[in-house]
């Protein structure tokens, strides 16, 4: 149901509408994908999919998140990284139904998501109202990084988009994603870094019975003292990882988003050195 009634609303968003479709088409061909026009229609019926999905959800509450899951090697990995409880630094994206994710999630660890406002104040309303009455606790980027910390204490999950131009160019860094240069935020490897906390990059997609389901690429552990040069790194290492999920599953990304827009300052670039990369330091901190 949710597939056909997506198909129709990202038929009109991406056939009709046509929003933003060039640049879509635009930022695919850019990567070196092939058949730009048929990926860009399967990302808009994503896209509809996850709006129809939302709705369902903000009717029906927990009984919309059955079938959420995490595919076998990913459920180990999580638990892995939830066993040691000291909390979890999540890395997150927009790919899948990842609000829909946030809330599986929710249901089994506190949860913290770092969020922005939507500029229609209604629509804003019922997001943040449905996630927040599902168990995801909800802070802007004023004052998170705080409220960040006392979530990490107690043992919970903090997470952070790692796949949208940073806020601020004081906390950016120019990683190559998707055969560009494009700014990218420090801030989940920096509070993993100086937490002491694993930094898990998640993502999620949509099966083929349309079943979400949540995927662990990677695992970084913060050595015993952190540098800048490790949370460069591991920053790095969290886009390159999330750069193959994109392109082993282009439909489920959001390309509409301007990731690639410049910023206003320039921003140091992200460099992998023999002493302090992530694996490295993986090993270090699991030591």
């Amino acid at each position: 149901m949710f597939r056909l009634l997506g198909a129709l609303l990202g038929w009109l968003a991406g056939s009709v509408l046509r929003i933003r479709r060039a640049h879509v088409e635009d930022a695919m061909r850019q990567a070196g994908l092939d058949q730009p026009s048929r990926l860009a229609r399967a990302m808009y019926a994503s896209l509809g999919a996850s709006a129809a999905e939302f709705l369902w959800m903000a009717v029906a509450g927990r009984r919309a998140l059955r079938g959420v899951h995490f595919d076998e090697p990913s459920r180990v990995k999580w638990s892995e990284a939830l066993r040691q409880r000291r909390g979890v630094v999540v890395a997150a994206s927009h790919t899948g139904n990842w609000d829909l994710a946030a809330c599986a999630v929710a249901q089994d660890v506190e949860l913290m998501v770092v969020t922005k406002h939507l500029r229609v104040r209604w629509l804003d309303r019922i997001w943040q109202g449905t996630r927040a009455r599902l168990g995801v606790g909800l802070s802007d980027a004023a004052g998170a990084i705080t409220r960040a910390r006392a979530v990490l204490r107690r043992g919970g999950v903090v997470a952070m988009m790692i796949d949208q131009v940073p806020i601020s160019p004081r906390h950016a860094s120019t990683c190559e994603f998707l055969g560009r240069p494009a700014a990218t935020d420090r801030a989940p490897a920096a509070l993993a870094a100086s937490c002491r906390v694993p930094l898990v990059v998640a993502a999620a997609r949509r099966d083929e019975r349309g079943r979400q389901v949540l995927s662990v690429l990677d695992v970084l552990h913060p050595p015993p003292r952190p540098t800048r040069a490790w949370v460069l790194d591991a920053t790095r290492s969290a886009t390159r990882s999330l750069d193959r999920f994109v392109r082993a599953h282009p439909g489920q990304w959001l390309w509409l988003h301007r990731r690639w827009k410049p910023m206003l300052r320039r921003t140091p670039p992200c460099r992998t050195t023999p002493s302090s990369s992530p694996a490295a330091a993986s090993r270090a901190g699991s030591s």
